[in-house]
């Protein structure tokens, strides 16, 4: 017998319409704070991903250390992923649109639909990693997060990720097409990879009330090592920020997820006054 139910629903962001296909992972034997408020914690997918991807569902299995007073999660697909609509609206360089309003969106729903709900967490995976500090940035109100893989100069790793041929009609045509076997396909345009080169990270230090986890693996040949350093020499005014390095991980913590949720456990654990 489990000790949770996931239970689909829908949230319609406001801007533009988009349909974003949400789980609720609900925990029979929620944590209950002296507020009389149940704890969940908000888990986003990372690049041209979906909210079942990777370990992301052992995640939310796992996110408690104990069998009682479990943290209740949420995994959403952004607009244009997995299940959401909007992909026609996708931008490579849109993390401000995730963070402002898919990301704001979910929140603000689980916010109105009951007052029983206190979100304790953000948790972000590669590009979410990226999103889930900026949207700190722009309303610094939910009290921890976990960047885990993000990229902080974002003018990096361009070039390494499209092929020459990719590239080429890029110069050509202003834009391309990737095709996925799973996800359907994604146009990537001029105007949005200038639209990611010119997004400032640095701003994350003005982030106050959150603290904050980086984490990266030392095998991770996606995210070069120095992000990490990068992401936590910018955070060192917010509550409290720490990095953790995780040994031979790669960027999508292949055989070590079990070592990762541990440490994610520990982090979300501690108090958030």
């Amino acid at each position: 017998m489990t000790d949770f139910v996931e239970e689909s629903f829908t949230v319609i962001s406001p801007r533009y319409q988009h349909k974003l296909s949400c789980i609720f992972h609900r925990k029979h034997s929620p944590y209950i704070d002296n507020q009389n408020r149940e704890h969940l914690i908000i888990i986003c997918h990372g690049y041209m991903s979906h909210k079942n991807a990777l370990f992301l569902p052992q995640l939310s299995r796992d996110i408690s250390e104990s069998t009682a007073n479990q943290f209740h999660s949420v995994r959403f697909d952004f607009h244009g992923c997995g299940e959401s609509t909007g992909r026609d609206l996708w931008d490579y360089g849109g993390y401000e649109d995730e963070a402002k309003d898919d990301l704001r969106y979910v929140v603000e729903y689980l916010r109105s639909s009951s007052k029983k709900y206190f979100i304790r967490a953000l948790i972000g995976h590669s590009r979410a990693g990226t999103t889930v500090l900026l949207y700190s940035l722009y309303y610094d109100d939910i009290p921890i997060v976990v960047n885990i893989a993000g990229r902080y100069r974002l003018e990096r790793g361009i070039k390494e990720r499209f092929s020459k041929k990719q590239l080429d009609e890029l110069e050509k045509n202003g834009s391309f097409i990737i095709y996925t076997n799973d996800n359907g396909n994604f146009r990537i345009t001029k105007q949005s990879i200038e639209r990611r080169k010119n997004l400032d990270l640095s701003q994350i230090e003005k982030i106050r009330q959150a603290k904050v986890l980086n984490i990266w693996g030392d095998h991770d040949n996606v995210m070069p090592g120095d992000e990490i350093y990068l992401f936590h020499e910018q955070l060192k005014n917010t509550k409290k920020s720490e990095m953790i390095i995780v040994s031979d991980a790669d960027h999508c913590f292949t055989g070590k997820e079990q070592q990762l949720i541990n440490i994610v456990q520990q982090w979300i654990q501690q108090s958030i006054d």
